[in-house]
């Protein structure tokens, strides 16, 4: 498919510096006297008045201490994302009628999912409680169809019993926090400077000061290549690992990827040589490490990606393999792929990988089901990528990882074998059915008469990247440059 090269890849999820509908003022300008310069929400306070979020008491105070109301903050998370309402009034609950000043912010905020209608009635002038916020700030997200998959996920908080997996999600992605002895304390109001210090945490996490955001595409052997200007590092897949205890490497590379070689190093791009391998190449990981430096060394490559999936019962020798490999080829560039963590399964120990390797890059497993009405095949789904990057939290930077991206479409014709489709192939299917897009997965899909595909729209790539950046991490590998997904413009 031939698409415009956009800057999507590192640019896309990140929200609108200037909100629209939103107050600026200079920073530094919010004086408030009830505000000291050494209060511990000072600077977020001074944020949230500068970008126009929500404004103080009075011209003089911002009403520390007090508490921030449901229309309040539905008003602020309005700003926040720039939301705009449509301008067709519609009555959505019996006690906010028509002509109040946030009906239309309460409005735009139903209308993006942060405000559900499972009451008839919403209590504007109610004080908003630490439970709520923390719900209405996880479903502004996008987040709230996985938040009911997080219920179960651990707590540290003894007191909470409802809206748990918003309430973890929240938690995990540093928004919030206790109020000390293993308390949450849901039913207590939040006050104004915390909903300023929640507002700012998560500007933070969507506009981070300083990112080392890297675009990174495989390329097969014998895949043709239009242009891979937009990324800033290319792997190029022409080798394999085999031999068990007397490991031998073999590279087989194409004319295509010899001249991708040759215009991506006078770019100044980053060239890998991919390697796969089972996890039989692992009973010697000296030999192995040995007959990938052979390689590399002398080379005109920049380092290596590895696609090694060791088996359950040597887990820890990649990460051998990988520190031997650091030891032998000192100045290259170490990256390696690996299986990300799935709930109801194990969680490897990945601190030693993570700190052999120059980059993890997570492969996400796709969710399959064929049972119901609209066969599902989607790939890394979001649910997925949450639980993944929330269980390696603790165990690698974020800096230090990517997520990998199914960028071919995946579904099937008739009741053949699921098989992937090509970004051309997914155009030209879109031109004849129907396309929809799934919250549950963050998937788009499309129906033909007899073809069902599943796969990754722009949408589906900011939705991800929002989530990648929640956590730290702002890189992504793209399966194929012959995909549905764009790259990132040079």
């Amino acid at each position: 498919m031939k698409r415009t090269i956009l800057k999507k890849l590192t640019a896309c999820l990140c929200l609108c510096a200037v909100l629209s509908g939103a107050l600026t003022v200079p920073a530094g300008a919010a004086s408030f006297q009830d505000v000291p310069s050494n209060h511990w929400a000072a600077t977020a306070i001074d944020r949230c008045a500068a970008q126009g979020w929500f404004q103080g008491k009075t011209a003089d105070t911002f009403g520390v201490g007090q508490p921030m109301t449901r229309a309040g903050f539905a008003v602020a998370l309005s700003r926040f994302f720039g939301w705009q309402s449509g301008e067709t009034y519609y009555r959505i609950f019996s006690d906010v009628p028509q002509g109040t000043w946030y009906e239309p912010a309460l409005r735009a905020c139903y209308e993006h999912g942060a405000v559900t209608r499972q009451t008839g009635d919403f209590r504007p002038g109610d004080p908003i409680t630490r439970e709520e916020l923390a719900v209405m700030l996880i479903r502004a997200l996008g987040y709230g169809p996985i938040a009911g998959l997080a219920e179960d996920d651990p707590l540290p908080f003894r007191d909470v019993t409802t809206n748990k997996g918003h309430i973890a999600m929240a938690y995990e992605l540093g928004l919030v926090s206790g109020m000390g002895n293993d308390l949450f304390v849901p039913d207590r109001y939040a006050t104004r400077e915390q909903a300023a210090v929640m507002l700012s945490r998560l500007y933070d996490k969507l506009h981070p000061a300083q990112t080392a955001n890297e675009a990174m595409v495989l390329l097969r052997s014998g895949e043709e290549a239009e242009d891979l200007s937009g990324y800033q590092t290319v792997i190029l897949t022409a080798g394999t690992l085999t031999g068990g205890q007397n490991p031998r490497l073999a590279l087989s590379v194409s004319n295509t990827q010899k001249q991708v070689m040759e215009t991506a190093t006078a770019s100044g791009q980053t060239v890998l040589l991919g390697i796969s391998g089972q996890s039989g190449v692992l009973k010697n990981t000296t030999a192995a490490a040995t007959a990938v430096a052979e390689a590399l060394t002398d080379s005109s490559y920049d380092g290596v990606y590895l696609n090694i999936t060791p088996s359950a019962e040597n887990g820890d020798a990649l990460a051998a393999f990988v520190q031997v490999l650091r030891a032998a080829v000192p100045e290259k560039k170490l990256y390696v792929a690996a299986s990300a963590p799935a709930r109801r399964e194990a969680i490897p120990d990945y601190q030693a990988l993570g700190k052999a390797a120059d980059r993890i890059v997570l492969q996400v497993s796709g969710h399959e089901d064929t049972d119901g009405a609209v066969p599902v095949y989607a790939m890394e789904p979001l649910e997925t990528v949450y639980y993944a990057l929330s269980a390696l939290n603790d165990q690698i930077p974020g800096e230090k990882l990517a997520l990998l991206l199914t960028a071919e479409g995946r579904g099937r014709k008739g009741t053949g074998k699921p098989t992937a489709f090509s970004g051309d192939a997914v155009s030209a299917l879109e031109a004849q059915g129907r396309t929809y897009y799934s919250d549950r997965y963050a998937c788009a899909y499309l129906e033909t008469k007899d073809t069902v595909v599943w796969y990754l729209n722009e949408k589906a790539l900011e939705a991800r990247q929002q989530l990648l950046r929640c956590f730290g991490v702002s890189s992504c590998c793209l399966s194929t440059p012959n995909g549905t997904l764009p790259a990132q413009e040079s």
